[in-house]
C-alpha cells in the first residue's frame, strides 16, 4: 500500500488529508489533558506517517537507528511510567529535537554522519526553511483543487460574484442603518448580533479547530520538506560543476545526497560524509588538515598542569581530614560546597575543551613528541579526577548536614558522568583510534536516558529517610512535595516513623484526585495511579 501512495499522482493530496488526521489525533491526545500515554503513542503514530509519507527517501537503517529509537521511545515512556515535572519539561524539548535530529539523519536532503555537527544545521534547515516553503504549496493545492473542474467562463462568473460581493458592502451598511432606525425590534436584533459572535468565538470547539489547522499544515509542510527539499542556489552551483566534470560520477549512498564525482580538484573541495574521522576536519587552503601546533598546545598544558598540581597538592593536605568530617579552618559547611561546584565548573569549562582540543586538533611529532604529549594530557585527566573527588566529598558533607534535594542528587550524577568522560579522554590518550566525539554523544544520551530512569525522587526520599535515622533531622515539607513517584515509600514512613508527615500527604491525595476525577485513558500515568492506590489505604 506504501508503494502505492508513493506512485500516485494524488500523493500530495493523500499525505495532507493524512496530516489533518494526524492533527485531529494530536488535538484529542493533548488539548487540555495531561500528558501520560498520549506522548508514547503519538510518538509512535508520528514515526509511522513519517515513513509512510516519506518512505522513498529512507535510507538503509543501522544498529545506530535502532539505538537512537529506543532512546526516544525510552524517554517517550516516562511520561507514562513516572510523575517527575522536571524531567516532563526537559524531555519535552529534548525528544522532539532528538526525532528531527533522527529523521534527518535517516531521510534528509543531506546524506551525513551521525556524530557530525552539520546534521543539527541540516535538522534546523528541515524544521524551519523546508517547512515554511510548503505553507505555499498547501496553498496552492487549495486552489487547484477547487478550480480543477471549472472552465473560465464559470471561473470569471465566480471572480464577479466576489466582486459584487464586496461592492455591496457599503450599500449594506447604510442600509441596515436606515432599517434600524426605522424599526425598533428589527434594531434589538441587531443590537444582539455581536454577543451572538461573542458566544461563537467562546465555544469550545473553535480553539481545537484551530489547532487541528495549525497542526495540520505543521505535520504536511514538515514531511513535505524531505520529499520535495528546496536546493540553495550555492548548491545548484556546485551540482552543475559536479554534471561538467569529466571524471564518472559515484553513486550516491542516499537519494537527496548530491552526487559525488572521482575528479580530485572536486574531492578536496566537497567531503562525503562517510569518509574517516581525521578527513573530515577543516582543511587550509592548500588541502593539509587544520592542526594546532604541538609546541603551542604543550606549552600551554605546562603551564596548566603545573597550576593544578599545585592546587591537587593543598587539595590532599587535607581532603582526607575532611573525609572523617573535619573540615579546614573558618570555613562552613555551604562555603566548603560551594569551593567544590567551583571546582567542577572548571573540569567542565577548562579542562575538557583542553582535552578535546588538543586531542582532535593537535598531531604530536616524533616519538618523543608523541609520549610527552600523552604525558601532559594524563596529568591534566589525573588532576581533574581528584578536584572531582574533593567536589564530591564536599558535596556529600553538604547533603549530611542540610538534606538531599533535586538538585544535589543531579550534581551528584553530572559528576559521575564527568567521571566516565574523564575515563574516555584518559583511553583516547593511548588508543588514538578511539572516536572521542561519537563516544561522547552515546554517553550523554544514554547517561540521560539512565537518569530519567534511576528513580530520583524516591532515591532522595530514601536518602533522607536514612537522614532523619541518623539525626532526628528532617524537612517534611520537602518530601511531601515530591513527585508521586516517592509517595508510595512517603506513605510507609508516615506510617511507621513519622506521623506529623500524614497531613502533607493528605493534601497530596487531594490534589491528585482532583485531577484524575474526569481525566481521560490517555492522561494515565503509572506513578499518579500508583500513589493514588498507596494513599487511599
Amino acid at each position: 500500500m506504501i508503494d502505492k501512495i508513493m506512485s500516485s499522482p494524488h500523493r500530495a493530496f493523500i499525505t495532507l488529508t493524512s496530516a489533518f488526521l494526524l492533527a485531529i489525533l494530536h488535538q484529542y491526545l493533548f488539548y487540555d489533558f495531561h500528558i501520560g500515554v498520549s506522548y508514547p503513542i503519538f510518538v509512535i503514530l508520528f514515526y509511522c506517517f513519517m515513513y509512510t509519507f516519506a518512505k522513498d527517501r529512507m535510507r538503509a537503517l543501522t544498529i545506530f537507528d535502532a539505538w537512537i529509537a529506543a532512546v526516544i521511545l525510552l524517554l517517550s515512556l516516562t511520561y507514562l511510567l513516572f510523575d517527575n515535572v522536571l524531567f516532563q519539561v526537559l524531555n519535552f524539548m529534548v525528544i522532539p529535537g532528538l526525532i528531527m535530529t533522527h529523521l534527518t539523519y535517516v531521510m534528509g536532503r543531506k546524506k551525513r554522519a551521525w556524530w557530525e555537527i552539520g546534521l543539527i544545521g541540516t535538522a534546523i534547515d528541515h524544521a524551519l526553511p523546508q517547512t515554511i516553503r510548503h505553507w505555499g504549496t498547501i496553498g496552492s493545492m487549495m486552489v487547484q483543487a477547487g478550480g480543477r473542474k471549472m472552465d473560465k467562463t464559470q471561473k470569471a462568473v465566480v471572480l464577479k460574484v466576489l466582486i459584487g460581493l464586496l461592492a455591496s458592502v457599503p450599500m449594506l451598511l447604510v442600509v441596515l442603518t436606515l432599517l434600524s432606525s426605522a424599526d425598533g425590534i428589527f434594531n434589538e436584533y441587531l443590537s444582539g448580533f455581536p454577543e451572538w459572535l461573542d458566544q461563537i468565538a467562546v465555544t469550545p470547539m473553535l480553539p481545537r479547530i484551530i489547532w487541528i489547522i495549525v497542526a495540520g499544515v505543521l505535520f504536511f509542510s514538515y514531511v513535505w520538506g524531505y520529499v520535495h527539499p528546496m536546493q540553495y542556489e550555492a548548491e545548484k552551483r556546485e551540482n552543475a560543476h559536479w554534471k561538467d566534470s569529466t571524471g564518472s560520477p559515484l553513486t550516491p549512498l542516499h537519494p537527496a545526497a548530491e552526487p559525488l564525482t572521482s575528479n580530485p580538484d572536486t574531492e578536496r573541495k566537497i567531503t562525503p560524509a562517510f569518509t574517516p574521522v581525521d578527513s573530515r576536519i577543516q582543511t587550509s587552503p592548500d588541502g593539509e588538515p587544520f592542526r594546532l601546533d604541538p609546541v603551542i598546545t604543550g606549552t600551554i598544558l605546562t603551564v596548566m598542569n603545573s597550576v593544578y598540581i599545585l592546587f591537587v597538592l593543598v587539595q590532599f593536605s587535607y581532603l582526607f581530614g575532611t573525609g572523617e568530617g573535619h573540615l579546614p579552618v573558618d570555613l562552613s559547611y555551604a562555603e566548603y560546597a560551594r569551593n567544590g561546584f567551583t571546582e567542577l565548573i572548571l573540569v567542565t569549562s577548562l579542562n575538557f575543551l583542553m582535552l578535546v582540543v588538543v586531542l582532535q586538533y593537535t598531531h604530536a611529532k616524533g616519538k618523543k613528541g608523541v609520549i610527552v604529549q600523552q604525558a601532559l594530557l594524563l596529568i591534566l585527566v589525573c588532576c581533574s579526577a581528584v578536584m572531582l573527588s574533593s567536589a564530591f566529598v564536599r558535596l556529600n558533607l553538604y547533603e549530611q548536614a542540610y538534606g538531599y534535594t533535586y538538585i544535589r542528587f543531579l550534581v551528584h550524577a553530572f559528576m559521575i558522568f564527568l567521571a566516565l568522560l574523564l575515563v574516555i579522554a584518559a583511553l583516547r590518550i593511548r588508543c588514538t583510534k578511539l572516536p572521542l566525539i561519537r563516544c561522547y554523544i552515546v554517553l550523554g544520551l544514554t547517561a540521560y536516558t539512565v537518569i530519567n530512569y534511576i528513580g530520583m525522587d524516591i532515591r532522595i526520599a530514601e536518602l533522607n529517610i536514612e537522614r532523619y535515622h541518623q539525626t532526628g533531622s528532617i524537612d517534611a515539607a520537602y518530601l511531601a512535595s515530591l513527585s508521586a513517584d516517592a509517595l508510595p515509600l512517603l506513605q510507609d514512613f508516615a506510617e511507621n516513623d513519622y506521623p506529623e508527615l500524614k497531613t502533607n500527604l493528605v493534601e497530596r491525595k487531594k490534589y491528585l484526585d482532583l485531577h484524575a476525577d474526569g481525566a481521560a485513558w490517555f492522561s494515565f500515568n503509572a506513578a499518579r495511579y500508583r500513589a493514588r492506590l498507596e494513599l487511599s489505604e
